[in-house]
């Protein structure tokens, strides 16, 4: 047996709490799932044009084929620096690590000194002096690199020494008094000394020689932190060493091209702040920068490095631009994957950095955003459960993928437009959570509990009726309420002399044939079949579904049954099967309808005088010779609908009041012929009945008996007229006839 308290919102409410707790532990696969949405947005977003103040100068492949394989001799790359120089490019970075000597010699100067100079005698250490004064490759870099006095080295630093490569050494002073000039020039801390604030901190370093860092204007780390899938996302912007604080080549770049000063604030919890000049750049506590992509890889202006050497690129495409020199081929092995996919440029990442800081075109993934995730999380898990309780699954499948692409296309709105980055899988993922977990509580109670439901009753009450409990299983208790409904009775004439004639089998198969013939009527106009009684079938409209033309539906019901009927008869005569004639009577008005009987054994049914009324106008047909008779409570809800001729005023047994009773004829407009003729001779006929003129009233209804042989209300007036001519009525009759049997 289920428990009370269980139902779909508690179960939506553990789910929910499940979801918290699963999003508290940040699962490595649900991590990753949030990852790949993430870059799906940023893909989906499309291409961004840059703004064109930054080039790429690259060592590519057409580069390396014209100068052969990396690394190049600096003297190559010195020559370089001079060309950009030359073509007054505002600041160049170079995304390029020269941690040793250049052991290139020129082969054409190391023929020349043989030439010119006897060799014989020289020592080792003197011959290897000499090679290194005929190359000389480093110190001409190094004059480059001052001569220009707009240059920016990049450096790697590991925060661990087992991350480090071959050439990293472990941070000093020696590598702290080359760093000095690279920090941050303004720094504020509100960090304690004691507990200072969770910033990267730098344990080892990979360094450029000394003379090229003390050549160069300043020197930022070019070091990337993929996450857990290997695509570069996040940037540090603050990384300490010795409690001093050092920004990445990108960022001095730009305070380099722009002259504005770099700070930083740190509050006890992390960086509260980088600001650039006036601009604060938006990060994460620990100090890391959202990088917001512009698009895949050459979306900006690159230029092969040959190009620039050869003077085919100059001053016309490189004025005033900001420079950064690095490897795009595979073999300078600076390849990433970001989130446009793999075979991404380093240099073309800090290019992406520069550019949003240029242009104040920012990501955000603020800290609080947790505490949304975690609102929107618990909201929507219980807003599922607390709709299911009025929903079929099916609905519920149809509400969910809406709210499902609703919340999609917010997230996606206000990343594109606004900026922001909310998470998508952990909300999606916990619908789809709490709406499985609630079909399967559903399957496995409720609809089970339903399926019992169906079965039981299925065979005792109508489909609707069935339905309706299904829905609401309250209804299965003890106990009605009061409505307006319109009861329906009918009974096959002659009946009795119908079963002898018949064996039981034959009486069996004619009456099933008829009673699911006319019960396939009565449901096609929403009627409740409230149950049959031998031959007849009581039934009643308006519940448990509700309509307000409960009357109408009743009539043309009674109508189309009687045609069916009509149809049948045709085919049993020529089967030699007996006809059937159905009397039905109808009334409306008010009634206890519900759930009858005991406790164990219980009828979904009707009763009331209304529904004893409607009873006795079905017998009352056998005085008239008529087929569908209903009271005047029925012909005044239906008269818009029907053509009906009034028949009498009546006093049924049982019954003080007197009614008016009708006869249905037809649809509204739909009587013709004979009975067209005759309804106005009948109304006269009836006038007259009423005002106790026998003879007139006779010769009407004798007319109407000569237009209509078989008219039963003509015929039934006739014979009553020569009743009341022999014995007239009582004083103060007032044309009532009361009835002596139901």
């Amino acid at each position: 047996m289920r428990k009370k308290w269980l139902n779909s919102f508690t179960i939506s409410l553990g789910l929910t709490l499940v979801s918290l707790y699963v999003y508290s532990l940040d699962l490595p696969f649900f991590q990753a799932l949030e990852l790949k949405s993430y870059d799906y947005k940023v893909r989906a977003r499309g291409s961004r044009p840059p703004s064109g103040t930054i080039a790429i100068v690259a060592i590519d492949e057409k580069s390396l084929k014209e100068h052969g394989r990396w690394p190049w001799p600096r003297t190559v790359l010195a020559d370089l620096l001079d060309r950009l120089s030359e073509a007054e490019v505002k600041t160049i970075g170079f995304d390029i690590f020269f941690p040793e000597k250049d052991g290139y010699v020129p082969f054409a100067s190391f023929k020349r000194a043989i030439r010119e100079k006897d060799l014989r005698g020289v020592s080792r250490e003197n011959l290897l002096q000499w090679l290194d004064e005929t190359g000389d490759s480093d110190r001409r870099f190094a004059a480059s690199i001052e001569r220009s006095g707009r240059v920016v080295l990049g450096y790697f630093v590991y925060p661990l020494e087992d991350k480090a490569g071959v050439s990293a050494q472990k941070a000093g002073e020696k590598q702290f008094e080359l760093l000095d000039s690279s920090q941050y020039s303004i720094v504020q801390r509100f960090d304690s000394p004691g507990q200072p604030a969770a910033l990267r901190r730098i344990h080892m370093v990979g360094m450029n020689l000394p003379e090229f860092m003390r050549s160069a204007n300043a020197a930022g780390f070019v070091s990337f932190i993929p996450e857990i899938d290997g695509v570069v996302r996040w940037v540090p912007l603050v990384q300490e060493f010795q409690k001093t604080l050092f920004p990445p080549l990108s960022l001095q770049l730009v305070q380099q091209a722009t002259g504005l000063s770099l700070a930083v604030r740190i509050a006890p919890y992390g960086v509260a702040g980088v600001m650039v000049g006036d601009m604060a750049v938006p990060t994460a506590e620990n100090g890391d920068f959202l990088i917001n992509y512009y698009g895949p890889a050459y979306t900006f202006t690159h230029y092969p490095a040959t190009d620039v050497l050869s003077g085919k690129v100059g001053a016309r495409e490189l004025k005033d631009k900001i420079v950064l020199v690095g490897g795009s081929a595979a073999g300078t092995h600076d390849i990433h994957t970001s989130p446009y996919g793999p075979l991404f440029s380093g240099v073309e990442i800090h290019a992406n950095i520069m550019e949003n800081l240029l242009q104040g075109d920012f990501l955000r993934r603020p800290e609080w955003f947790r505490v949304l995730d975690l609102g929107v999380i618990a909201i929507s898990g219980l807003l599922l459960g607390a709709v299911s309780a009025y929903f079929k699954a099916i609905t519920m499948a149809v509400l969910l993928t809406v709210a499902i692409a609703g919340y999609i296309s917010f997230d996606y709105y206000i990343f594109a437009k606004m900026g922001l980055w909310i998470n998508s899988v952990y909300s999606v993922l916990n619908l789809v959570f709490v709406f499985t977990g609630i079909v399967i509580y559903r399957f496995a109670f409720e609809e089970r509990e339903k399926r019992f439901i169906k079965s039981a009753f299925g065979q005792y009450l109508a489909p609707a009726v069935v339905e309706q409990v299904v829905n609401d299983p309250s209804l299965l208790k003890l106990g009605g309420e009061r409505k307006i409904l319109t009861a329906f009775f009918s009974d096959i004439a002659g009946f009795s002399s119908i079963s002898e004639k018949l064996s039981p089998e034959a009486l069996v198969d004619l009456l099933n044939v008829y009673l699911t013939e006319m019960t396939d009527i009565i449901l096609k106009y929403e009627g409740t079949v409230d149950k049959f009684v031998g031959d007849a079938i009581v039934a009643f409209f308006g519940a448990p579904i509700p309509c307000e033309d409960h009357a109408r539906r009743a009539c043309l019901a009674s109508m189309e049954m009687q045609a069916r009927l009509g149809v049948l008869r045709e085919r049993w005569k020529s089967e030699g099967k007996p006809e059937i004639f159905a009397r039905v009577g109808l009334n409306t008005g008010p009634m206890i309808i519900g759930n009858m009987g005991s406790k164990t054994r219980m009828d979904y049914t009707i009763m009331g005088d209304a529904v004893n009324l409607a009873s006795r106008l079905e017998g009352v047909n056998k005085q008239y010779g008529t087929y569908i008779m209903i009271s005047e409570f029925t012909y005044e809800q239906a008269r818009d609908f029907i053509d009906a001729r009034e028949l009498d005023w009546i006093r049924v047994v049982g019954k003080n009041e007197p009614i008016k009773i009708y006869e249905v004829l037809g649809g509204k407009g739909e009587i013709a012929g004979p009975m067209r003729n005759a309804l106005p001779i009948f109304d006269k006929g009836l006038q007259h009945y009423r005002r106790m003129e026998w003879d007139s009233a006779m010769a009407c209804f004798g007319k109407v008996l000569e237009i209509r042989e078989t008219d039963g209300p003509a015929s039934a007036f006739s014979r009553r007229c020569m009743l009341f001519k022999k014995d007239p009525p009582p004083d103060g009759w007032g044309g009532i006839f009361s009835m002596t049997s139901k």
